[in-house]
């Protein structure tokens, strides 16, 4: 698996289309009260992908993510599907770590569309939450429709729509009594352009020798006039 963390822009490549879906803003500390659901997959040019087999006491699967360029940001996508021979269902889903955004504002969505990458979804999430440590979470009991993933089943894919232009590996996180993790992605902080690195040396240097200059003028024999 090839993680990449300087991305250049990439040509839009249509994989679905919207479906209509209106956004669900998510804001640090401030739980949703719904996912939107979109009809298809968002349009982009898939980046990375990666699962990883989850087997516990509890419960068994598979932990999808991926991570897509929109040509305005990017896009990550989370799903579990969980055995048949569960024991348990899942009640929470959480990707990490998002903490290079800052405060600003990210929408979520949820698709039961199936992709090259993604299988169908059969169980919907119900609400959302944003932490100040960089965790985004979709809960899957307390809410309507308030439905675990039960064994058999599989979540709706969950998407996290950004307007981050790097990515670096993450976690997937599972929880249901146990918790478990998977591989997943999160927003890397932008690298700054060689011109940036120029500027900010050039900027050292100038504060460097205005520094010399004023030391230089105090360190001066005083002038006595007889």
């Amino acid at each position: 698996m090839k993680f990449k963390i300087q991305l250049t822009a990439a040509a839009l490549a249509l994989t679905g289309a919207i479906g209509g879906a209106q956004a669900t803003a998510l804001f640090i500390n401030t739980p949703t009260a719904s996912v939107d659901v979109t009809g298809s997959f968002f349009g982009g040019t898939l980046l990375d992908s990666v699962s990883t087999n989850i087997s516990n006491i509890s419960y068994q699967g598979i932990a999808r993510a991926a991570v897509y360029d929109t040509g305005t940001g990017l896009d990550f996508y989370y799903q579990f599907e969980n055995a048949p021979t569960s024991i348990n269902g899942v009640e929470r889903l959480s990707a990490w770590n998002f903490s290079a955004l800052g405060n600003s504002v990210v929408d979520v969505f949820q698709t039961s569309a199936s992709n090259s990458f993604f299988t169908a979804g059969t169980t919907m999430s119900g609400s959302a939450d944003r932490g100040a440590a960089g965790v985004i979470g979709f809960n899957f009991i307390g809410t309507n429709p308030g439905n675990k993933i039960l064994p058999g089943a599989t979540s709706f894919v969950q998407i996290i729509r950004t307007n981050a232009r790097n990515f670096q590996p993450g976690n997937f996180g599972l929880l249901d009594g146990i918790g478990d993790n998977g591989a997943g992605f999160g927003v890397a902080a932008a690298i700054p352009e060689p011109a940036t690195y120029s500027m900010m040396l050039g900027g050292l240097g100038l504060m460097g020798a205005i520094a010399r200059r004023r030391k230089s003028k105090t360190t001066e024999s005083p002038v006595v006039y007889s």
